[in-house]
C-alpha cells in the first residue's frame, strides 16, 4: 500500500531514511515542510496524519498538527514545565535559551531538517556529534561546549520523567574549554570608555567601570540601582552566588556617577540604556561593546566580561591577599579565586620579593651596621 507524501531515500553512504515530503501547497496550507525520520513506523505515522489533515483543511476544518511532544522542540518544552528549569536564576534561564535556540535551528550535517523537528528519542549519539561540529564550524566551539552541555541536561530531565529511552549526548568526550584569561590594558580600558562617551553610549562606559573597579559580573552592575550606592560604597547581593559584598568605589567611578543625570528618588537602575531609556538585557550590552570595540580599534578578543578579571589580577598585582581578593570579588573559596585571578609575571615577582625580603632586610642592616662601624672608626 502506498503511502501518500512517504518517500524512501538512500543517503551517499548506503543508510536508507524515510522522508515526509508533502507538496508546496500542502506544506503552505498546514504550516508543514519537509521531514525526515529514522524509522520507517514514525514516518508512516506522519505521513498519514498530514494527509488526514489536508483533507480536513479542504472541507474548511484547519488542524492545527504541529508535533510538540515527541520532537526534541517538544522534549524543550516539556523541560521548561519542570522544577529543574523554574528553579534557574534568570540570567541561566537567558543562557539557557540561547543555546537551547542554537540547537533547535541547527541542520546536522547535510541534512535539510531542524534539529527541533527531529522526534526526541530518535537522536543518536552520532547526530549529537554532527550537531557540535556543527555549531562548531559556523558559530564557536565555546557555544557547541555549552550547547551540548544543556542538551545532555534536558535530555537527562527527560529521561528521569520517561519521556525518553537514552540521552545521545551523554559521553561525548568532547575537551573542555580552555579558562579564559583574556586581559585589558589600563589604556584599552580608558581608549574603550572614551570611545562609548564619544559615540554617545555613555552607559556601556559606565558599565564597563563598574565591572573593572568594582571587579563584578557584568549581570550585577547592570542591575545595580542607586539604592546599591551611599555616595561611597557599593552594597549588594550577587545573583550568581548570593553572595553580599560591600565596595568602596573609586574616586574615578565616584566621579563619573555623580556627573550622571538621574532620579535617585524612583531607584532606577544607575546604568540605563540610551534609546530604551531601560535597564540593558545580557544580549543588547554585549552587541553595544562588540560595536564600540571595534569602532575604538581594540583586539576582537576583549570582551566586557573580561574586566572582572582584570580588576582582580589588577588587585593582586597591587598586592592584595587572597582576603581581601575575595571580599571584592564574592569568591567564597580560595580555590575557585586562584583559577579566576590569572597569574602574571608582576605575581611571581612579587612572592619571590616576598620570599627573600627577610633575607635582603638583614643584608641592608648588615651593611648599615658596617657603615656606622667605618664612620665610627675614621672619627676616632
Amino acid at each position: 500500500m502506498k503511502i501518500k507524501y512517504l518517500e524512501t531515500r538512500k543517503r551517499a553512504n548506503g543508510r536508507i531514511v524515510f522522508a515526509v515530503s508533502p507538496p508546496p501547497y500542502v506544506q503552505q496550507a498546514l504550516e508543514v515542510k519537509y521531514e525526515q525520520y529514522e524509522n520507517k513506523k514514525d514516518a508512516i505515522n506522519r505521513a498519514i496524519q498530514i494527509a488526514d489533515a489536508y483533507q480536513e483543511y479542504k472541507k474548511g476544518n484547519k488542524k492545527d498538527i504541529t508535533i510538540k511532544q515527541d520532537t526534541v522542540m517538544g522534549l524543550v518544552a516539556f523541560y521548561k514545565s519542570t522544577e529543574e528549569w523554574r528553579k534557574l536564576k534568570d540570567n541561566t534561564k537567558v543562557f539557557y535559551d540561547l543555546m537551547i535556540d542554537t540547537a533547535l535551528e541547527a541542520r546536522l550535517g547535510e541534512s535539510k531538517i531542524l534539529l527541533k523537528d527531529y522526534l526526541a528519542r530518535t537522536v543518536t549519539p552520532t547526530h549529537a556529534d554532527k550537531l557540535y561540529d556543527t555549531i562548531t564550524k559556523q558559530i564557536s566551539r565555546h557555544r557547541a561546549v555549552h550547547t551540548i552541555k544543556v542538551l545532555r541536561k534536558i535530555y537527562f530531565v527527560g529521561m528521569r520523567h520517561s519521556k525518553i529511552p537514552t540521552n545521545p549526548f551523554q559521553k561525548m568526550n568532547i575537551k573542555a574549554l580552555e579558562r579564559r584569561e583574556v586581559r585589558w590594558t589600563p589604556d584599552q580600558v580608558q581608549t574603550f570608555i572614551e570611545t562609548a562617551d564619544e559615540v554617545g553610549r555613555e552607559s556601556i562606559g559606565t558599565l564597563s567601570l563598574l565591572c573593572y573597579d568594582l571587579c563584578q559580573r557584568p549581570g550585577d552592575m547592570r542591575k545595580l540601582k542607586w539604592s546599591n550606592f551611599d555616595g561611597n560604597f557599593f552594597e549588594f547581593v550577587q545573583e550568581k552566588t548570593g553572595t553580599l559584598v560591600t565596595i568602596p568605589g573609586s574616586p574615578r567611578l565616584i566621579k563619573r556617577l555623580e556627573s550622571l543625570p538621574t532620579n535617585r528618588e524612583l531607584d532606577t537602575n544607575i546604568v540605563i540604556c540610551e534609546t530604551t531609556k531601560k535597564g540593558f538585557d545580557r544580549r543588547l550590552y554585549s552587541k553595544w561593546g562588540a560595536t564600540i570595540r571595534d569602532t575604538a580599534n581594540l583586539p576582537k578578543e576583549l570582551k566586557i566580561s573580561d574586566l572582572r578579571r582584570t580588576g582582580a589580577t589588577e588587585m593582586a598585582e597591587s598586592g592584595a591577599t587572597e582576603d581581601e581578593l575575595m571580599a571584592v570579588t564574592g569568591h567564597t573559596s580560595r580555590e575557585v579565586l586562584s583559577t579566576y585571578v590569572k597569574k602574571t609575571e608582576k605575581l611571581a615577582a612579587r612572592g619571590v620579593n616576598k620570599r627573600f625580603a627577610k633575607d635582603q632586610l638583614n643584608n641592608i642592616k648588615e651593611l648599615v651596621q658596617d657603615g656606622i662601624s667605618m664612620h665610627s672608626q675614621n672619627n676616632k
